[in-house]
């Protein structure tokens, strides 16, 4: 049986699970810690939706042994998930935790990428006889256009000006607009797709709608992620991929292609930084530590010596 959040958290924590499923990370861990926390504050704090230094001590205390440490991680997280989208919580200081490095994306290799995408055009027929054209359109495109996950899922079909060749992206992070020029090719594997999914669904809303009419969830855009994976074959040594890899990627590459090219980054870097989305151009510069060989061929590290540290943009 599933568990309903009841106390006045619990609209909180639905949004921390789906944060977290948005960005890949572990959530039947959390649901577990979140239940224990729903509970406690249904009988402790009844009246209460502020995440308060009380609360989170109070429940951090409760834990036994290891528990207790693993709870306050938890706060943490909740506390900045709250402060995120705007309300007042109190956020465990950084102190009380270990430094920890944020994991590096998987960077595909150009094999394992055509073995993930010869795998979404493998896709089984199941009873939803559109996904076999789903799945692998909705995976090329997030690539292709270097798109968020929630981004790709969220698309409307009034999205799409196959006129102008562009994509407009209405449910970007930071509440930011921005229009997307997208390649010929890709607009024809579009336009495709758009005149097959209308035989199966009528003025539908959603570019890739579900049968319940609304977009496909986040759990849904990961699962499927990972059932073309395994039937990739690809190796699992380097760790999970996700979803969100293909937009790191997508700028890795995109990258990558720039210095083959003897581009000037400085002038191409601002581009980057607007077509994905980022809040601001500090965000794209995460993308450079992941070329360290190739930027040893060129002088841009030169600009003011070492680049500054930055944090990793979609984990801010």
């Amino acid at each position: 049986m599933i568990y309903e959040f009841q106390s006045g958290f619990s609209g909180h924590i639905k949004g921390l699970l789906e944060h977290r499923a948005v960005m890949g990370r572990d959530t039947e861990g959390y649901k577990r810690l979140l239940k224990n926390f729903d509970q406690f504050c249904l009988k402790n704090h009844p009246q209460k939706n502020s995440l308060t230094q009380e609360i989170a001590f109070d429940w951090c205390n409760d834990g036994k042994g290891g528990a207790g440490t693993k709870r306050a991680c938890v706060m943490r997280n909740m506390g900045r998930y709250l402060t995120f989208i705007g309300e007042e919580a109190y956020i465990m200081p950084q102190m009380f935790f270990p430094t920890q490095r944020n994991a590096l994306p998987y960077m595909f290799t150009d094999d394992e990428l055509k073995n993930f995408f010869d795998a979404t055009d493998h896709y089984p027929r199941k009873r939803n006889p559109l996904l076999e054209y789903t799945i692998p359109v909705i995976f090329r495109l997030q690539y292709a256009c270097g798109m968020r996950p929630q981004e790709v899922r969220k698309l409307r079909c009034l999205d799409f000006d196959f006129t102008q060749n562009t994509i407009y992206i209405t449910e970007g992070k930071h509440n930011k607009d921005r229009q997307l020029a997208v390649s010929s090719e890709v607009m024809e594997m579009c336009k495709k797709y758009d005149k097959i999914a209308n035989r199966f669904i009528p003025n539908r809303v959603h570019f890739f709608q579900s049968p319940s009419g609304e977009a496909y969830s986040n759990t849904w855009l990961l699962a499927n992620f990972h059932k073309c994976w395994e039937m990739s074959g690809n190796s699992t040594e380097q760790g999970s991929a996700v979803p969100y890899d293909l937009r790191h990627n997508y700028a890795s590459r995109k990258l990558m292609h720039w210095i083959d090219r003897g581009q000037d980054l400085n002038v191409y870097l601002p581009y980057l930084s607007v077509y994905m989305g980022h809040e601001s151009f500090k965000a794209t510069f995460y993308y450079i530590h992941l070329l360290p060989e190739r930027l040893a061929c060129t002088d841009f590290t030169n600009l003011d010596g070492i680049l500054p540290e930055v944090r990793y943009e979609e984990h801010s």
